[in-house]
C-alpha cells in the first residue's frame, strides 16, 4: 500500500527547500563578496608598496637623483681690482642680471665694496642653468649677504648671520718666554692670545710684569661651519696668576645685549685708561725729572713714557675722549696727537708718522681706536712712542696711576652674573 502526504504538507516541506536553499546561496554569495573585498584590499596594499612615490621628496631618493634636485653653484674667489658690475662671465649672469642684483642689494649693502679673497656664489634651476635662484656674497666671519628670487620674480637682498657651531675649549699653560710663545705652545690661535693680554691690559703690563712660572688657563669657543673649523670665538672666562696675584676675568651680556669682561666680585676690568697705548718691545725711558738726554747731551725733565716699537706699529687711545690737537707740534715732537679726556686727564702722543684715517680736531675717540702709528719724527734718535699724561693741567706719570673700573655688574643684573658665573666655573674645572 502507497501512502501519500497530504497536499498541504508537501507544500510546507517545498517552501522550507527553497528557504534552506536561498539561506545557502545567501552564505555562498556573502563568503564570495568577503573574498572580493579583502583580495582587492590586499592588492591595494601591495601596488602601494611596490608602487614609487608620485610627490618629489628629495630624502628618498637615490644620490644620483638627489644631485639632480640640487641646484646649479658657480663660486667665485674675489681677485684685487675685481669689481662685481664685470663678474658676468665669472657668475654666469647676464648684465641685465647684475644690474638687477645691484638695484635689489642697494638699500642693503654696497656690492662696489666686495674684497679681494671673499667668495661669490650664483645658484641656479637644476632643470634650467639659465634660471637664476640665488647669490651669496661672504661679507666677513660673522655675516652674509643673499639675494633670492621671489616666486613673483623679483630679487630680494637680506643680509644674514653665520649660524656656526660651537664647541668650548679649554688651554692652561706656563709662561717659559713670553705670553705670546707660551700660549702658542698651549694650543692657542694668535686671535686668543691677543685678546686674553686685552682682557687683562689694564691690570697687568704683559711687556714688563710677566715673569716664567707664571700661569694661564682659559676657556673660550671654537666656531665649526659644516664640520669644517672656521676660527677660534670669544673668551668666556680666563685666569691669569702672577706670583701671588690671581686674576680673573668672566664674560658677561647683559639684558639689553651690553657685554665686558668683570672680576668674580663683578667688578669691570675696563679702567678709565689703558695702561700702555700699543704692544710695544720695551720701555726705553721713564718719566723723570732728571734724565740725560741722548741728543742733547745734558739733563731734563722727562715727563712722559717711551715705549720702544717699529715704525708703523697702530697706537691706540689709552681712553674715551676727544681729539684736541693732531698735526706738527714743533721739532721736538713732530707729529703729535692730543686727547682731551671729560676735561680732567689729557693724554699725548708724539714723534707720529701718520695718522689714523679721520683722526683730526673735534674728532671722538673711543678707548682702544687707533689713532695714528710709531715714527721718529721730530727729536728723537729711533722708532718709539713718547706717551704723556695730565691731570689738571699738571703732568703725572701714567705708570704710577691707579684708575677706577668702569661701572661694575649692575644690581639688577647680579643675580644673572652670579648664575652664569658659577656654571663657567663649573665648566672651567680651576682647582683653587
Amino acid at each position: 500500500m502507497i501512502l501519500r502526504m497530504p497536499p498541504s504538507r508537501i507544500k510546507i516541506r517545498k517552501s522550507q527547500q527553497r528557504k534552506e536553499k536561498r539561506k545557502k546561496n545567501l552564505y555562498l554569495l556573502g563568503g564570495i563578496i568577503l573574498f572580493v573585498i579583502f583580495f582587492l584590499i590586499w592588492q591595494k596594499i601591495n601596488n602601494q608598496e611596490k608602487k614609487p612615490q608620485a610627490e618629489s621628496n628629495f630624502f628618498t631618493k637615490t644620490e644620483e637623483e638627489q644631485r639632480e634636485l640640487l641646484p646649479t653653484i658657480k663660486e667665485h674667489f674675489i681677485e684685487n681690482g675685481e669689481v662685481f658690475s664685470k663678474m658676468n662671465t665669472a657668475l654666469s649672469l647676464t648684465d641685465k642680471k647684475l644690474q638687477e642684483i645691484l638695484e635689489a642689494t642697494q638699500d642693503i649693502y654696497d656690492l662696489s665694496q666686495i674684497k679681494a679673497g671673499h667668495s661669490l656664489r650664483s645658484f641656479f634651476d637644476p632643470q634650467d642653468s639659465h634660471n637664476f635662484l640665488k647669490l651669496e656674497y661672504q661679507i666677513d666671519d660673522q655675516r652674509t649677504l643673499e639675494v633670492n628670487k621671489e616666486d613673483s620674480g623679483q630679487l630680494k637682498a637680506q643680509i644674514k648671520e653665520i649660524e656656526y657651531q660651537t664647541e668650548l675649549k679649554i688651554a692652561e699653560g706656563t709662561i717659559e718666554d713670553s705670553l705670546f710663545q707660551s700660549g702658542k705652545r698651549a694650543g692657542l690661535a694668535d686671535k686668543t692670545i691677543i685678546e686674553m693680554a686685552d682682557i687683562f691690559a689694564w691690570d697687568i703690563n704683559f711687556a714688563l710684569e710677566v715673569r716664567a712660572g707664571d700661569k694661564f688657563k682659559v676657556l673660550y669657543e671654537n666656531y665649526y661651519l659644516d664640520g669644517e673649523f672656521i676660527r677660534p670665538g670669544k673668551i668666556l672666562m680666563a685666569y691669569f696668576q702672577k706670583k701671588e696675584e690671581k686674576h680673573w676675568a668672566v664674560f658677561y651680556e647683559d639684558q639689553e645685549g651690553n657685554f665686558d669682561y668683570y672680576d668674580l666680585e663683578g667688578n669691570n676690568l675696563r679702567k678709565q685708561f689703558l695702561k700702555s697705548p700699543l704692544h710695544y718691545k720695551y720701555i726705553s725711558s721713564y718719566y723723570s725729572l732728571k734724565r740725560w738726554h741722548p741728543v742733547w747731551n745734558t739733563y731734563t725733565s722727562h715727563q712722559a713714557i717711551d715705549f720702544a716699537a717699529p715704525c708703523g706699529t697702530p697706537v691706540s687711545a689709552a681712553g674715551n675722549g676727544v681729539i684736541v690737537f693732531a698735526g706738527w707740534r714743533n721739532n721736538v715732537y713732530g707729529y703729535r696727537a692730543e686727547i682731551n679726556h671729560n676735561g680732567v686727564y689729557k693724554t699725548f702722543y708724539g714723534h707720529l708718522s701718520a695718522f689714523a684715517r679721520g683722526i683730526k680736531y673735534g674728532s671722538k675717540v673711543s678707548q682702544g681706536q687707533i689713532i695714528g702709528f710709531v715714527g721718529t719724527t721730530g727729536t728723537s734718535t729711533g722708532c718709539h712712542l713718547d706717551y704723556a699724561m695730565s691731570k689738571y693741567s699738571q703732568w703725572i706719570n701714567p705708570l704710577a696711576q691707579d684708575f677706577e673700573p668702569v661701572s661694575p655688574i649692575a644690581p639688577e643684573e647680579m643675580g644673572n652674573f652670579e648664575f652664569e658665573k658659577s656654571n663657567l666655573i663649573k665648566l672651567f674645572e680651576e682647582k683653587y
